[in-house]
């Protein structure tokens, strides 16, 4: 694993380690890692679904509670293409869990 890969994956993880995850803005969370990183990532807010059955028989009610955070970033890796050298920026996907 290089090291660009290394510090955009520490830095989001102290991010979302500090961020307010109860007031989420999906449009923040892109900029404030776009300053970051240097690159606006893609980012997919992944939530667990329970259902509450009610005690008094009344019906269900359905809870929906952030479960993780998935960032799809870039890092440039060296392919070689006819023979020479040269770099291209590669997608990598990464889930960060807050539970």
């Amino acid at each position: 694993m290089d090291n660009l890969r290394i510090f955009k994956e520490k830095e989001i993880n102290n991010y979302i380690s500090n961020a307010d995850l109860n007031n989420i803005d999906i449009k923040q969370i892109k900029t404030d890692l776009r300053n970051k990183l240097g690159e606006e990532p893609a980012v997919r807010l992944n939530y667990k679904n329970e259902e509450m059955i009610m005690e008094d028989g009344s019906g269900t009610k359905k809870i929906e509670k952030l479960h993780s955070i998935t960032v799809i970033f870039t890092v440039d890796q060296e392919v070689n293409i006819n023979g020479m050298l040269t770099t291209q920026p590669f997608p990598v996907e990464k889930t960060f869990y807050v539970d």
